[in-house]
């Protein structure tokens, strides 16, 4: 019933003094309350169920900045497609905290703590969107996206939602796969993806915001380019009908490709080579 935020990765150093472990106690859990409230602005899990979840198969993660807890990943043991995983429900990164790799460092150890616990893969949602999350959970730490939900978390009071439906892509990261394995060892690879043939043609429309000018739902190439705006938030502050726009029409051709057989293996991130843009790399097997 949460959803992750955007949360900025960064290259680079580290911010010092960071200890990621297991949390411990009910006062660091209670940290964890107080970021749920400065990052969604509502209380979607609890002390208690954190403290339980820690206990009975499940994980607590914490990223503690001078003893103190700056950002958490919250897991529980689950079934997905008659397998054993974990669900990572919610992860977040204290405003303050943020662009300083927390997040990558937690789910990486988070990947230990289910490997040890023969834990294969570990799932979680996100908001297809949010293109610092796609970067993330795509690209940097090479999971795969193949599901789409309609409106997931149903209308729920997240500042970050802005009332708009909580479409979420659904992630698989196969921890103990070889392909993960390369990816954590050799980090992620430079693409040359561009010349792919492209799902939607875009512009900048009002504002300078990104705007889809024409889209092809019949495609059959093996491999496809989709595009989202690099600056989701922005755009859901200052022009909230073009974000839902947005919301339509990726959701029309998510929807449409995966179905037809397609897989999201990979996200080209905003840089210099892409001029700013953002694309998904859908794949299908022949």
């Amino acid at each position: 019933m949460v959803v992750v935020p955007n949360l900025p990765e960064a290259e680079g150093e580290f911010m010092p003094r960071v200890e990621i472990r297991l949390l411990k106690s009910h006062a660091e859990y209670r940290q964890c309350e107080r970021i749920q409230m400065d990052v969604w602005g509502n209380l979607g899990v609890g002390s208690e169920v954190l403290g339980v979840t820690q206990k009975y198969a499940g994980v607590v993660i914490g990223a503690l900045v001078d003893r103190k807890v700056a950002g958490f990943i919250y897991a529980f043991l689950a079934r997905c497609h008659g397998r054993l995983i974990h669900w990572s429900h919610m992860m977040a990164v204290a405003p303050g905290y943020r662009d300083q790799g927390l997040g990558f460092r937690m789910k990486l150890a988070h990947r230990k703590q289910a490997l040890a616990r023969g834990i294969k893969s570990i799932c979680w949602t996100y908001d297809p969107l949010q293109s610092r999350n796609a970067s993330l959970n795509i690209h940097r730490l090479g999971a795969r996206a193949e599901e789409y939900i309609r409106d997931c978390y149903g209308h729920f009071p997240s500042v970050i939602e802005k009332g708009l439906p909580s479409d979420r892509l659904v992630v698989n990261w196969r921890i103990a796969s070889a392909q993960v394995e390369r990816r954590m060892r050799e980090g992620p690879p430079v693409l040359q993806a561009l010349d792919w043939r492209r799902v939607n043609e875009t512009r900048a429309g009002t504002g300078g915001f990104l705007e889809n000018r024409r889209i092809h739902l019949r495609l059959h190439d093996s491999r496809l380019l989709v595009e989202i705006p690099p600056n989701t938030d922005v755009m859901r502050e200052q022009a909230l009908s073009l974000a839902r726009r947005w919301r339509r029409e990726t959701r029309q051709i998510f929807e449409r490709y995966f179905h037809a057989g397609y897989t999201i293996r990979d996200f080209l991130p905003p840089a210099f080579e892409t001029e700013g843009r953002c694309y998904y790399l859908l794949h299908r097997s022949r």
